[in-house]
């Protein structure tokens, strides 16, 4: 089966409005753009499709010069709203008629927000959320919902939790109050600049090489494993390399052991090893960047087609071209992998026995890739993993192999997470008193003395901040 296309061609289908939405509510423009008509009430709206997590939506808002209370509502359901309404039975009113029934999550923009910022943007994660209680690190799973403003530096707010599914979500507004109108504004129209994500300025079209480098600098643990560590000795020298060429849209860096995605226009970035791997033997590696505009993975292959016989030759960007092309090997390909994986997860492969192909995400439960190796021809094989960064991984880090047999999912981890906030950093520094743990750049700018200095996530007082050891 042909990969999915990527980068520009495989972004998922532009963001509209859906069908269904409050009587009070007039589309236009395509169902991008959704006016209340008159008085305050029905004007729900939901999006076509679900959205990702991490994925923004960015809205453009109208305010009417009127003195009526309260403005944009946004959020996310779960439901499908057309299985659940039609016109007739929607509600007139979001609060209390949808957000007390499970699956629906609303809440009002703040009114400084709107003011400020005529484009907003809103999205939703889920993720780990850590607290230090009585000096040791928890761990608590829920989701947020994140709105900020286009441009503008105070980073983003968490003004919603959601703790009773995994999505993925619909978008649910309510276009209220002083709010007449919104439009969704599709990303690829905003001005082609250095945009501010966050609180952190990030280049739409900025090199992934200098990213990756940057936050490497920036931050030595980031090097480190946090989940897989107990695999190896605290001094061992890690050698796995990825072979260099100059013909597969990747750059690679730190010794060969880190590989970037060069042109993010090109479908296809391929990462060949140099050492052939070996049954029961786990290949470690670390995710270091993530484009989540796309909707597919990464792609994971064994081969026993040397490398070195590939190195400076012009690759088909199709993997079932690929392997056509050069039949004469075995391929196992798994063209996309079925995982949620986030920057900075660590993974391990390996295959069994039997042929299965396996992937340990951050120390979990393994899951089983899709290719599968003839059991009867494994012993006779020899196979090098590769990679095709043509999805949301676009940088991957090698450490080592390992025996599989050293592997134990109960192992308790006190990794650090990515940081709620930017989605950039590792946690690293603590609010006070409220004990929230953010990265230090996050933690540095929302504690600057000319914002509020609340916290994002509970909106208690900061009083200080406090880097964790």
């Amino acid at each position: 089966m042909p990969k999915p296309s990527r980068r520009v061609m495989g972004k998922p289908e532009p963001l509209r409005f859906n069908e269904l939405h409050g009587k009070g509510i007039t589309l236009a423009n395509n169902n991008r753009q959704a006016t209340r008509s008159s008085g305050f009430g029905d004007a729900i709206v939901f999006s076509c499709r679900t959205v990702r997590s991490y994925e923004k939506v960015f809205l453009k808002h109208r305010q009417k010069e009127v003195d009526w209370i309260g403005s944009l509502r946004v959020g996310f359901c779960l439901q499908d709203p057309k299985t659940q309404f039609t016109q007739e039975t929607l509600p007139t009113l979001a609060f209390k008629h949808l957000t007390d029934q499970g699956g629906y999550w609303l809440r009002a923009c703040p009114d400084e927000l709107l003011r400020t910022s005529p484009i907003i943007y809103v999205y939703y994660a889920y993720g780990n959320q850590m607290r230090v209680i009585l000096e040791e690190i928890v761990h608590t799973t829920n989701g947020q919902i994140y709105v900020g403003g286009y441009g503008q530096t105070t980073p983003a707010q968490a003004v919603l939790t959601i703790n009773e599914h995994n999505g993925p979500y619909y978008l649910f507004c309510e276009v209220y109050g002083k709010t007449d109108q919104i439009e969704i504004i599709d990303e690829a129209t905003l001005p082609d600049q250095t945009i501010i994500n966050e609180g952190l300025p990030i280049s739409i079209h900025g090199s992934i090489i200098d990213f990756v480098t940057k936050n490497l600098n920036d931050n030595s643990n980031i090097s480190q494993l946090q989940y897989f560590n107990y695999l190896f000795s605290s001094n061992a020298q890690h050698k796995l390399t990825f072979m260099s060429s100059t013909n597969h849209n990747v750059i690679l860096t730190n010794n060969n052991r880190i590989a970037c995605v060069d042109n993010l226009k090109i479908k296809s970035s391929y990462a060949f090893l140099n050492t052939p791997m070996k049954l029961n033997e786990m290949l470690i590696c670390r995710v270091m960047n993530c484009d989540t505009n796309i909707s597919s993975i990464l792609l994971f292959g064994l081969t026993t087609c040397n490398p070195a016989s590939l190195k400076n030759r012009n690759l088909p960007e199709d993997a079932t071209a690929l392997t056509e092309q050069y039949s004469s090997s075995k391929w196992f390909i798994d063209s996309d992998i079925n995982a949620d994986i986030s920057m900075y997860d660590e993974l391990a492969f390996w295959f069994d026995l039997h042929g299965h192909v396996n992937l340990s995400i951050n120390n979990r439960l393994p899951i089983q890739l899709k290719s599968q190796i003839p059991s009867s021809e494994i012993s006779n094989l020899t196979l090098y993993p590769f990679f095709d960064l043509y999805g949301q991984v676009t940088s991957i880090y090698l450490y080592n192999f390992s025996s599989q047999e050293k592997l134990d999912f109960n192992k308790v981890s006190n990794a650090r997470e990515l940081c709620l906030i930017c989605h950039e950093h590792l946690a690293d520094t603590q609010l006070l008193p409220c004990e929230c743990i953010l990265c230090n750049t996050c933690a540095t700018m929302i504690k600057r003395p000319s914002l509020l200095s609340d916290c994002p996530f509970d909106r208690k007082h900061i009083s200080q901040i406090r880097p964790l050891s």
